[in-house]
């Protein structure tokens, strides 16, 4: 049983500056591929499954990289290029891969669909060909057609992504088994929603979550998922999904799934809340100001990394300087690669003067002045730590990152988030270590690249009617 594996993982904000190249992604081809860090999220659990029935493995390529804008064609052809490299003139069996599905490419509506396409153009219509994808991910009809098996996250903040991985590997290993001969039904449906909106530890996403493990349990059904789509791309396929994978002789049943999964989630459509206590900026700066615990975490909502903004938005950050009631706040993170060369070049304790980042629309900097206290490098970026005269302390970075995700990043600069009133996070969902961190949690709905109001945001491309943009809107499977 010989099984072919791949990943390609890019979420993409089209409303994000700029594009993404070849270069901000981490990559692997060929038999550096199943060790490789930082390249596939659901990857390693494919590999393990897969290795655990005895599977040989025939590692064709991937590439990953953090959220962010438009990725330039001639890197997705680069990945796609490798995969068929790889594939071509061998015989498989089958076929796991990692994917998002969610990401946008230069003069490519479809990037997922055509790598699919590609890859079952070089395996044959009989390979089976299964995939793990992110929760967030747009389903298109080309990818559908390509695909036997499907397996979703079905976490948010995403912790099953090794778990998911081993589900889309456990679907192939059916397939090739001879157990399952797999088919999916598919129910798209017209609404977009941010993952803000629909942690999956908050109602309703808890019990539609609960649905899916249900559906698992009926006769004919493998793996059934809700796919939520990326709001802050302006796609022609955007939308929410159910996926169901079952068994070919099972067909009705599967589709029926699908179907009463679908409407189960648009008959709940307006109880889709912040899943965190959201306030205008101002706003959520006075609530913090009256919290009595500490720390008070502050998500900046309009600019989160993760989602792929710049993280160079300076407007929250304009804000707490010109407040005297949140203790000294710290703030984490701001891209500026000119800013943090000026602080790499200054030793601890040296007086520094910044054009930091850039106000959001006018895209004006920040001017201020402060010492640096520390520097922290890592794998994904290079930091200092700057103490601003104005009394805030800020976290600059030489490129976008999310390793404030995790508070030990602040603890490496010299800083107890602990101790701190405020600490304000360029964030959506906060990751769990901050949860349990956090005495009090609060977004702040700042305007940015990740606007949290969608129907604020330009879209052209999303069909219409739909929701939210369009409350009035019908829907039926």
């Amino acid at each position: 049983m010989r099984v072919a594996v791949g990943a390609m993982s890019h979420e993409t904000n089209t409303f994000a500056d700029g594009t993404t190249g070849i270069e901000s992604f981490a990559t692997a081809t060929g038999t550096d591929l199943p060790d490789a860090d930082g390249v596939g999220r659901s990857l390693g659990g494919i590999v393990e499954t897969l290795a655990d029935a005895d599977a040989e493995i025939l590692p064709t390529a991937g590439a990953s990289a953090l959220p962010g804008p438009t990725v330039e064609r001639e890197a997705f052809e680069w990945v796609r290029a490798e995969f068929r490299a790889r594939l071509d003139g061998e015989t498989v069996d089958g076929v796991c891969l990692d994917l998002h599905g969610s990401m946008s490419v230069e003069g490519e509506p479809d990037p997922e669909g055509a790598l699919l396409a590609s890859v079952r153009e070089a395996v044959g219509p009989e390979v089976p060909v299964t995939a793990a994808l992110d929760m967030h991910a747009t389903v298109t009809e080309r990818m559908v057609a390509h695909l036997d098996g499907v397996a979703g996250y079905r976490t948010a903040p995403h912790t099953d992504v090794e778990e998911t991985g081993a589900r889309a590997a456990d679907l192939l290993l059916a397939s090739l088994s001879g157990e399952a001969s797999l088919a999916l039904g598919w129910e798209p449906f017209p609404m977009l929603l941010a993952g803000e909106r629909s942690e999956s530890e908050a109602e309703p996403m808890r019990t539609l979550l609960e649905r899916l493990r249900e559906a698992d349990e009926t006769d004919g059904v493998y793996d059934a998922n809700y796919f939520l789509g990326f709001p802050w791309a302006d796609s022609p396929h955007a939308g929410c999904h159910a996926l169901v994978t079952g068994d070919a002789s099972a067909s009705a049943t599967v589709e029926e799934t699908a179907t009463d999964l679908a409407a189960a989630f648009w008959r709940r459509r307006d109880e889709f809340d912040f899943t965190t206590e959201a306030h205008d900026p101002a706003a959520a700066l006075d609530e913090a100001a009256a919290a009595d615990a500490r720390p008070v975490v502050v998500a900046d909502t309009g600019d989160i990394p993760g989602a792929g903004a710049g993280e160079n938005a300076t407007n929250l950050l304009a804000m707490l300087l010109e407040r005297s009631d949140l203790g000294r706040p710290v703030v984490a993170v701001v891209a500026d690669a000119d800013s943090h060369a000026t602080c790499r070049a200054a030793e601890r304790g040296t007086a520094v003067s910044l054009s930091l980042g850039r106000a959001y629309p006018e895209g004006t900097p920040l001017d201020v002045s402060g010492t640096v206290l520390a520097h922290h490098d890592t794998d994904d970026a290079r930091t200092a730590l700057v103490s601003l005269d104005e009394g805030v302390d800020v976290v600059v970075a030489d490129r976008r990152t999310n390793v404030h995700r995790d508070p030990a990043f602040l603890r490496r600069l010299g800083v107890d988030p602990s101790a701190r009133r405020v600490v304000a996070l360029k964030s959506g969902y906060l990751s769990p270590a901050w949860k349990d961190l956090a005495a009090k949690r609060l977004f702040a709905l700042t305007r940015g690249e990740t606007d949290q109001r969608l129907a604020s945001l330009p879209y052209e491309r999303v069909p219409r009617p739909c929701y939210p943009l369009d409350e009035d809107v019908t829907w039926s499977p």
